[in-house]
């Protein structure tokens, strides 16, 4: 008799698995957190009013159950942000703590219903302990300020309770303050809560000293930023984006034989890549593959901003999710000409600004002098004045003579005064430039100066022998409308439209359309399709703050 083959998993299977994968360790957190609320809440009004004496031993011996159980609820709130990262050592001192709690409601408070709660969730997470498979160290976790204010909520509510509980108990009202922590009956509820305020005092405190190294990573060095300029130089068909290396603000993770490096920086509770790997292709899935095990190291989501469009293989082959998050504006130098009725209003910019306002063009290639930064900082002051967030960094560059002074700068002059600039990102191959800080003086630009500025760009381009220029991304633009498009589209479609006056999202997608430009998509990826709109988030303070990474001495 022949055994029948074992049929293949179905798909729908697969996809409930990976789904329960995803959703796992946000599920355990919260039920975590929500036990050890509970914990500290029964801890804080015990059962019953009999003490065996007044002998300081004997009301430790009694109210031990009571304080040891305060201490593991803090413990399990503080657990379910090392259970949300995914850290092992969290799964198992968690499953520690539920047993404890399983062991307090059955054997102390006969709580059958909060003992078996306890105990099902522990089962629960030994079931899925596949999903938590980070070997970070669970004291090296730093919590951020939401976890940190359910932890400070919660004893809010334990200490109402507390005092709640001594106000049933005959003598409170003509006892003094301090009897509800020094009183053999009255204060056993402000010393459980006292334990619980103590370890999570502990645990904050350790927190706040861990956080400003975990919140910054180190720039790189001298030697780091030669390296990257080594790889960057070799690399196959380089992109114009792989020179915001230069901005210093980002660290680098190198491949053993500097093949490939990842630039990241830290935002949240993510270490966000941008965009693909610098180097060769061959190299990019193992440059990857190194930067989801470096976040798994530090308990922190991996997330690539900006992805092109050929990185999606080795994204969807290392497990991340994958939302279209913007496009770029490409404009194909072979092809652009000013001819034609869609160009006139740039031919009257080019003209007016020329013959008119007897405007000029140069590009200034490195190295510059003290004197023309002094210069074109000046006009980059006068536009940050008119603007509401500032400078912008890691995705974007920032006026930084460092920075600047690796790369060629296009200027717009009056009279032989800088009113408008742009610096250029090169690739080695000359095939591809594209435009990044771009700045003029609104006071003495005149109207149509940026157009002139682009205009003039894209001749000298070509005639340089570039190939594509690079305007850049239009963010959320482009983003699937139909009724079957994904919840991320459709909420990106809502802020593209209705954010206006916080960004101008539509303005810009419009100022680059005038160019003609041919729009390439761009993408965000992570692992787990509910964490998307948190990442992107932020990605986004990240550009607007930079604040990540600590900046090199200045003799460096």
């Amino acid at each position: 008799m022949t055994k029948a083959k074992a049929s293949p998993p179905k798909a729908a299977d697969a996809f409930r698995l990976a789904a329960a994968f995803d959703i796992a360790p946000v599920a355990a957190a919260v039920i975590c957190f929500l036990i050890g609320a509970s914990a500290l809440l029964a801890a804080v009004t015990p059962e019953g009013t009999h003490m065996p004496g007044d002998a300081l031993a004997d009301r430790v011996l009694h109210e031990l159950p009571e304080l040891a159980l305060s201490i593991s609820g803090v413990a399990l709130m503080a657990l379910a942000y090392g259970l949300s990262r995914r850290l092992d050592a969290a799964l198992v001192i968690a499953v520690v703590m539920l047993a404890h709690g399983a062991m307090y409601s059955s054997l102390r408070t006969q709580d059958w219903p909060a003992a078996a709660v306890s105990g099902a969730a522990a089962v629960l997470l030994l079931a899925g302990r596949h999903a938590f498979y980070r070997r970070a160290a669970v004291f090296r976790f730093v919590p951020d300020a939401r976890w940190s204010l359910a932890l400070l909520g919660a004893f809010a509510a334990a200490a109402v309770s507390a005092v709640l509980w001594a106000g049933a108990r005959p003598g409170f009202a003509d006892a003094p303050w301090w009897a509800l922590f020094a009183d053999p009956h009255l204060g056993r509820a402000g010393r459980a809560l006292a334990a619980a305020g103590l370890a999570g005092a502990a645990f904050l405190a350790w927190a706040a000293l861990l956080r400003p190294a975990r919140l910054q990573l180190a720039a790189p060095g001298a030697d780091e930023l030669d390296r990257a300029r080594a790889v960057m130089a070799r690399a196959e068909s380089p992109r114009p984006d792989q020179n915001l290396a230069l901005l210093r603000d980002k660290a680098f993770l190198f491949l053993p034989a500097d093949q490939a490096f990842v630039m990241y920086a830290r935002s949240g509770g993510s270490l966000i890549a941008m965009g693909a790997p610098v180097g060769a292709r061959k190299d990019w899935r193992a440059a990857l593959a190194a930067f989801r095990a470096e976040a798994d190291r530090q308990a922190l989501r991996p997330v690539i901003y900006a992805a092109p469009p050929e990185l999606l293989p080795e994204l969807i082959e290392l497990g991340f999710r994958v939302e279209k998050v913007g496009e770029n504006a490409i404009v194909d130098l072979a092809r652009f000409s000013l001819a034609g009725k869609a160009m006139q209003n740039l031919r009257t910019a080019r003209r007016k600004l020329a013959e008119r306002e007897n405007a000029s063009f140069e590009v200034d290639l490195p190295p510059h002098d003290a004197a023309r930064f002094a210069a074109l900082e000046k006009v980059s002051n006068a536009w940050l004045a008119r603007q509401k967030g500032g400078e912008k960094s890691f995705s974007l560059g920032r006026f930084s003579t460092t920075y600047l002074a690796e790369q060629p700068i296009a200027v717009v002059r009056k009279a032989g005064q800088a009113i408008a600039f742009a610096n250029l990102m090169t690739t080695p191959d000359s095939s591809s430039v594209a435009i990044d800080l771009m700045r003029h003086d609104p006071e003495a630009s005149p109207q149509g100066t940026m157009d002139f500025l682009f205009v003039e760009l894209f001749a000298w381009a070509q005639a340089e022998g570039y190939r594509r220029f690079d305007l850049g991304m239009a963010p959320l633009s482009g983003l699937a409308e139909e009724r079957y498009a994904p919840l991320f589209a459709r909420f990106g479609r809502f802020v593209f439209e209705r954010g206006e006056a916080f960004y101008g999202f539509e303005g810009l997608r419009k100022f680059k359309d005038k160019f003609g430009p041919v729009w390439e998509p761009r993408y965000i990826a992570a692992p787990g399709a509910w964490s998307l709109p948190i990442v992107l988030a932020e990605a986004a303070l990240l550009t607007a703050l930079s604040k990540s990474v600590r900046e090199p001495p200045a003799a460096e």
